[in-house]
């Protein structure tokens, strides 16, 4: 009796199948890497900008109340929204009181990822003395 030896056509089908589908699953892992590693790379540099952005505002000698708008490039808007509260603050009864002014600011980045608008925001408070009042 003779012996056949190797694979049957059959045989060769089905793992060209699978190694067909282990390959296809294994780009698509990698395709999927690659789109994750580009939404966080603009999510990085969204971040760096806005910080970038507050600490401007932050420096200025007279910040304005109101909203100002800008962009990094062609990709990224940028938001800065300004708001001043007084505050009146005295340490006791009878002491004299000192009124400082809250700046809050906040900053909104804008990018667009696809269809999707996507958006990060910094926030940040500083104060300055307005004038101090004798005690009464």
């Amino acid at each position: 009796m003779m012996k056949k030896e190797g694979f049957t056509l059959l045989e060769v089908v089905v793992a060209m199948t699978i190694l067909a589908a282990g390959i296809m699953v294994v780009f698509g892992l990698f395709s999927g890497s690659l789109r994750l590693s580009a939404g966080s790379r603009d999510a990085s540099e969204a971040a760096i900008y806005a910080g970038q952005r507050i600490e401007e505002a932050l420096l200025a000698p007279n910040p304005a109340e109101g909203k100002e708008q800008g962009s990094f490039g062609e990709k990224y808007r940028w938001e800065l929204s300004t708001s001043i509260v007084s505050h009146e603050i005295s340490a006791r009864e009878g002491e004299r009181k000192e009124i400082y002014e809250e700046i809050r600011m906040k900053v909104t980045i804008r990018w667009m990822d696809g269809d999707d608008e996507l958006s990060t925001e910094v926030s940040a408070v500083r104060w300055r003395p307005v004038r101090k009042n004798e005690k009464a």
